[in-house]
């Protein structure tokens, strides 16, 4: 999606840790590390802002004041998402956002799950349900224009 579509990138980091809900409840200790950790070079680059996260979701105070901060100190309206695992994170940052009064957009074609595309396609079916059919979009993003009409 590098076409300068967007006026701000964020992107999260998972951060798991030792003895984490994660560890504890299912087995999975995956991203203790730091490399483990590290975002790819190019995408890490590309973004303006990583915010690192120790839960599915990255929306708390400091994330909302953050994106205001982003947005000339103006509370956003909608946000456009798209993410590794849209049966976890992805439904979860939607969710969050949407009970926050902003209009999560999520972009499905930059999105898929780790748990494969019978996963991927679940968090569809669940985010049609929890946001709306409306906040899902399925096109490519090519340039702004593209984004006017969602």
């Amino acid at each position: 999606m590098e076409c300068g579509a967007f006026d701000y990138v964020v992107a999260t980091k998972f951060l798991n840790y030792n003895n984490s809900v994660y560890e504890k409840l299912f087995d999975w200790n995956r991203l203790e590390t730091e490399d483990d950790r590290k975002l790819c070079r190019d995408f890490e680059n590309y973004a303006d802002v990583v915010v690192e996260k120790t839960v599915y979701t990255c929306v708390n105070s400091h994330f909302l004041q953050r994106i205001c901060q982003l947005n000339d100190g103006v509370f956003p309206e909608k946000l456009f998402l798209a993410g590794a695992d849209t049966d976890c994170c992805v439904l979860k940052i939607a969710a969050d956002l949407f009970e926050n009064n902003i209009r999560p957009v999520v972009l499905t074609n930059y999105c898929d799950s780790n748990g494969g595309p019978k996963s991927h396609l679940a968090g569809i079916a669940c985010l049609k349900r929890l946001i709306g059919k409306k906040q899902l979009f399925s096109g490519e993003i090519k340039s702004k224009e593209d984004l006017l009409s969602i």
